[in-house]
């Protein structure tokens, strides 16, 4: 049995945690406009917000994916 709404739900999860771990990956004179200098060596980019963003979404999709799955297993005994 194909639960085609989970299916969807986890493959957006991946796509969206590996589209955030890019952002976070990418060298410096990609990641745009510095949102916070930490010290003359760290910074905090634009690129990089967006990709923490990316992750916390990534990972609350695919705990609702999770969480339709197991209450639909629940729901068929």
């Amino acid at each position: 049995m194909f639960q085609w709404r989970v299916i969807l739900l986890s493959a957006l999860a991946v796509l969206l945690q590996i589209a955030g771990l890019l952002s976070l990956a990418l060298p410096d004179r990609y990641e745009g406009p510095i949102l916070y200098a930490l010290n003359e060596g760290h910074s905090i980019y634009s690129l990089d917000g967006l990709g923490a963003l990316l992750l916390l979404v990534g990972c609350f999709v695919a705990w609702s994916a999770g969480a339709i799955w197991q209450r639909q297993m629940h729901d068929s005994e």
